[in-house]
């Protein structure tokens, strides 16, 4: 059976001009778990998951999935690409193309599947995320938790080794973002090593293996969650979850 993968960062630092969004982050990423990067807005969240992806450059530090090195070389990005899916706040949906078609686009173009095998393995992701009825129809047609399962099952079709999730629940109602958690928890159940920006601290607290807390580009605490949302360390940390109120 093969080891989950983790992720080791090492001294991580990213600019947009004059604002440095990244400080410095170091980090190890256990594998075949979720670990949630929580904290205020611009905060630098988002930024470091799509560094871990490769859709962010970085000026300094060092990024290594499961022993792998991350660069900018061509050949490491696709490798990269491959073994990390991702998850978007806006699901990123390809508005003409079928449910069925959406999941089953990458794995016919980068793993080189025959279309009969990358529909059933579809339609067995689709189940799986509750939105098999779903498959003929575009985006346009489902509702907003509808899509983002689908997204999940899209990222899944790659059969990833971590996912990454940057806020997926934020653009959804109520009812919806429950869907879309129960489907995340599980993922978590599962063994797949995820990392999950999220506002939503009753999943972290649930589901969680470990919360990085993040402040002005750096992780400020890193915590199991029972500890971190019962007795926090950083004054940063106090002040924030007193704002948000309990999970």
């Amino acid at each position: 059976m093969t080891a989950p993968t983790s992720i080791k960062v090492r001294s991580l630092s990213k600019w947009f001009g004059s604002w440095r969004a990244l400080q410095g982050v170091s980090v190890d990423i256990e594998g075949g778990a979720c670990t949630v990067l929580c904290g205020p807005s611009g905060s630098g969240k988002s930024t470091f998951l799509r560094c871990l992806n490769g859709l962010e450059e970085w000026q300094t530090g060092e990024i290594e999935i499961g022993g792998i090195a991350v660069g900018d070389q061509p050949r490491a990005l696709t490798r990269l690409r491959r073994d990390v899916g991702m998850v978007f706040q806006s699901f990123n949906l390809f508005p003409h193309l079928s449910v069925l078609d959406n999941v089953t686009l990458a794995p016919r173009r980068l793993l080189h599947r025959r279309r009969k095998d990358a529909e059933e393995q579809a339609m067995r992701l689709l189940q799986r995320v509750g939105v098999a009825r779903q498959a003929d129809k575009l985006p346009a047609g489902l509702s907003g938790g509808q899509k983002q399962r689908v997204a999940i099952a899209r990222a899944l079709a790659m059969e990833p080794k971590v996912l990454l999730f940057d806020e997926p629940t934020s653009a959804l109602d109520p009812e919806s973002v429950k869907e879309v958690l129960d489907v995340m928890i599980e993922l978590a159940k599962g063994g797949t090593t995820m990392v999950v920006v999220t506002h939503e601290m009753g999943f972290a607290r649930r589901v969680a293996s470990r919360v990085l807390f993040m402040d002005k580009g750096r992780i400020v605490e890193t915590a199991e969650p029972e500890a971190f949302f019962t007795c926090p360390c950083s004054e940063r940390a106090k002040s924030f979850l007193a704002d948000i109120g309990p999970p």
